[in-house]
């Protein structure tokens, strides 16, 4: 079900987390399709004015913690990201609040980091093995999972299932987290729903953004929850989605596709 495009975000737009760092990257999404779900789901969220003009310490807290996901699994803790970049832990504090604002990452009750675009603290349906850092993480949704290879330069295996069905639906990417290597089933789709809702697209968005096993469950389901606007992807248009949006999201510095130890 295709969307009007929205005034607020079109295809080729990009923000621009810093001057030296700005997404989507267009060039690696070229199906028309899902280049117009991409932008709506940009602008359901606000991303252009919530992501837009981090401070340097926004910056640095967030790229650690994507790194600590990678590395360990879990999100490291405000005295791990203070040690790591040379912070206080009130000015982490600080700077989890501000990017929990923009929503850039999503803190408990407690503030400690519940998730991470695209990392989830607590288990989902959708487990990702990192290779070459020797860890499982969860993603918030299928796109996050299909992204974490990319923006690390990980080869992945991704265990999900199918939300219709319940029966699993396994991938796995090669080329550092690029190119699809296996899918099985082999006719499994995606559903790219937009929604967005009290200022979290952990807790709206991502819950529709989900894997079926075959094009049959995914029409059942859509049965079920028609009042949910969308996009059907094949898992191939759907990875290109995912490059495009993750690929450059650690940025500068310290290159996740080519170092091989996080230090936190």
């Amino acid at each position: 079900m295709a969307l009007p495009l929205s005034a607020d975000f079109a295809p080729g737009e990009t923000v621009a987390l810093r001057p030296d760092l700005a997404l989507p990257d267009w060039t690696l999404l070229t199906d028309p399709s899902a280049r117009e779900a991409l932008a709506a789901a940009m602008a359901v969220a606000g991303r252009r004015d919530r992501w837009a003009g981090l401070d340097v310490a926004e910056d640095a807290v967030r790229r650690t913690v994507l790194l600590g996901f990678a590395a360990f699994g879990v999100p490291p803790s405000v005295t791990e990201i203070a040690a790591s970049i040379g912070l206080d832990a009130e000015a982490v504090h600080a700077a989890l609040a501000r990017l929990a604002g923009r929503d850039i990452l999503v803190l408990d009750a407690d503030g400690a980091i519940a998730a991470a675009y695209p990392f989830s603290a607590e288990p989902t349906p959708h487990r990702v093995t990192l290779a070459r850092f020797g860890t499982t993480v969860y993603a918030l949704c299928a796109i996050d999972a299909l992204g974490i290879g990319a923006m690390l330069g990980a080869d992945t295996l991704i265990e999900s299932r199918c939300a219709a069905s319940g029966a699993p639906v396994t991938l796995r990417t090669q080329d550092h987290g690029r190119t699809l290597a296996e899918l099985a089933p082999a006719d499994a789709v995606i559903w790219y729903g937009i929604a967005h809702a009290g200022g979290c697209a952990a807790r709206s968005g991502c819950a529709l953004k989900l894997f079926f096993r075959s094009e049959a469950d995914l029409v059942a389901w859509r049965a079920r929850n028609d009042e949910h606007p969308g996009y059907r992807l094949s898992v191939p248009i759907a990875l290109q989605l995912a490059l495009a949006l993750f690929a450059p999201m650690i940025g500068g510095g310290q290159r996740a596709d080519t170092a091989t130890t996080v230090s936190l």
